[in-house]
């Protein structure tokens, strides 16, 4: 018997599969629930709590990688496991998903996998930065930062703008910000602003592929920053970054 009896949200449009995984794991001290397909399961989520969700991925309507980024920006922090009988190790690395099982597999494979993920649950939850916000009007780089954080085990949502992000940081449980500094509209000194005021522990990198613009050691509302990069920059230079700032927000939260 699971001590945590964790409860788990299953999604699979296949009904023997489906009552196969709910019966198994119930069996084994989980708390399941199965539901057919995605729209189903975002319902059930607004209305319950889950501590983790296994989902196919090939589905009618709305398939497992939709269903994935919904939840992503909604509840960020639960782990997402994938089962599928087409399995594409680059499609599921960009989707993010903390796991995934080729069918068909044996229960006894999810199993140890559930545990494993839910026993990293705990230290991914309590203070490291995890939900990374890319604020970019700039469509490719913002598609390679965010495959630059999901390369490192980040969770990357991106917008295009700054009225964007406010309305995901209201929204979504946000860890940090990569914000870039001159975008149309809002720009991203102001975007910062705005947070530090709602916010004043949340991290925030500002980024800008024009740094001779900016005095950025005597500049007063540059210092407000936790991190400036000028573009192009390496990936090892943001995902540095992060993980300092990540350790240094788990110091604080310990």
């Amino acid at each position: 018997m699971h001590e945590s009896r964790a409860r788990i949200l299953v999604v699979d449009d296949d009904a023997n599969l489906l009552d196969l995984l709910v019966d198994t794991l119930s069996g084994v001290g989980y708390q399941a629930v199965g539901v057919s397909d995605g729209v189903t399961a975002l319902e059930r989520l607004k209305d319950e709590k889950f501590d983790l969700m296994i989902s196919d991925i090939k589905m009618p309507g709305m398939d497992g990688i939709g269903l994935l980024k919904r939840v992503r920006r909604y509840y960020p922090r639960m782990p997402v496991l994938f089962i599928t009988g087409y399995p594409s190790v680059e499609m599921i690395g960009r989707a993010s998903a903390d796991g995934f099982l080729a069918k068909p597999f044996r229960i006894s494979h999810i199993e140890e996998l559930i545990d494993s993920t839910l026993a990293d649950k705990p230290e991914r939850i309590t203070g490291t930065l995890r939900c990374i916000l890319v604020v970019d009007d700039d469509d490719s780089f913002r598609e390679t930062l965010t495959d630059m954080l999901l390369a490192n085990n980040y969770m990357p949502l991106s917008v295009s703008s700054a009225d964007e992000a406010l309305k995901e940081l209201n929204n979504g449980d946000i860890d940090a910000v990569i914000t870039d500094i001159r975008m149309p509209g809002t720009d991203g000194i102001t975007l910062m602003k705005k947070i530090k005021e709602k916010n004043p522990e949340m991290p925030v990198v500002l980024t800008t592929g024009f740094a001779s613009h900016y005095e950025i050691d005597s500049d007063p509302t540059l210092a407000a920053a936790d991190g400036f990069l000028q573009k192009p920059f390496k990936a090892e230079n943001i995902i540095g970054l992060l993980n300092q700032l990540s350790a240094a927000h788990a110091g604080k939260a310990g």
